[in-house]
């Protein structure tokens, strides 16, 4: 009776023995699977939203939208620079490029019931192509994996309340305007005493003294190079900004969104 307990005994260690080896393939392809998520990393970021629904649409969120064209930007060098062209000029451009080419700037305006007008998205356009995805747009600086939350963007300062799109190689021009501005006019404004006016160009209404206008396309002097400014969504803040890739994985937009619209709610 001893002798078959024992042998009763081993036959059960051998069986488990046998289990865990066959488990130990299993367990070590699961922990090669974890192992590989830690260490995964972001190739992009996608927005949270699908532009094509404001560019198609006369009212979103029940919210009438109105197009404004204004004009198109040179982009000789095909590096884009996305800021606030009144305090951040020497912001570096985005790191996809673009061929280079004139391209129309479109701004859709909301017209909001509690807040009037407001500049939801502005895109530069370098193809009339349908755009399948929203890319976040990044400058070398910038980790995507540094973004651990759902809410989380890389955008571009705003304390002017206005945002704009130009060359990089335009940015370096419009850089030597301001310093120029700066040693011919010590104690002045640049936008007081000089973009005031040419905004005030494109007012809806010149006699209104209320109207300072929203938006410029300003040609450099001596140059054919140009840079845009307009009013950003609602004032000063942080914005992101996206390239629309068609279904082919070409670039066909760049677009600024000022979070007006299409604003999704975050726990």
């Amino acid at each position: 009776m001893r002798k078959l307990l024992i042998f009763g005994i081993i036959l059960n260690f051998l069986s488990c023995n046998s289990s865990d080896k066959k488990t130990e393939p299993q367990k070590d392809k699961e922990m090669f699977g974890l192992f590989k998520k830690k260490i995964d990393k972001k190739t992009e970021i996608l927005s949270h939203a699908d532009y094509n629904l404001i560019f198609e649409n006369k009212e979103v969120e029940q919210t009438r939208i109105e197009l404004l064209e204004i004009g198109d930007l040179n982009v000789p060098s095909g590096q884009i620079v996305v800021c606030d062209p009144l305090v951040n000029s020497q912001t570096e451009p985005l790191t996809k490029t673009v061929k280079p080419g004139k391209y129309p700037i479109k701004i859709y305006v909301a017209k909001t019931k509690e807040s009037g007008d407001r500049y939801a998205v502005a895109k530069l356009e370098f193809s009339n192509k349908k755009a399948k995805k929203w890319v976040m747009a990044l400058r070398k600086e910038d980790d995507i994996n540094e973004l651990t939350d759902e809410a989380d963007y890389f955008g571009f300062p705003v304390d002017a309340g206005l945002g704009g799109f130009y060359d990089f190689q335009s940015g370096k021009e419009y850089q030597k305007f301001e310093s120029d501005f700066k040693k011919a006019n010590p104690e002045g404004n640049l936008y007081d005493d000089f973009f005031a006016a040419e905004f005030k160009k494109n007012a809806k209404d010149q006699n209104d003294p209320t109207d300072y206008g929203d938006w410029i396309n300003f040609q450099l002097p001596n140059s054919e190079l140009n840079i845009t400014m307009f009013h950003s969504g609602y004032g000063d803040g942080s914005y992101p900004s996206y390239w629309g890739i068609d279904e082919n994985g070409e670039i066909v937009s760049l677009v600024i969104d000022f979070l007006v619209l299409l604003v999704p709610e975050y726990e």
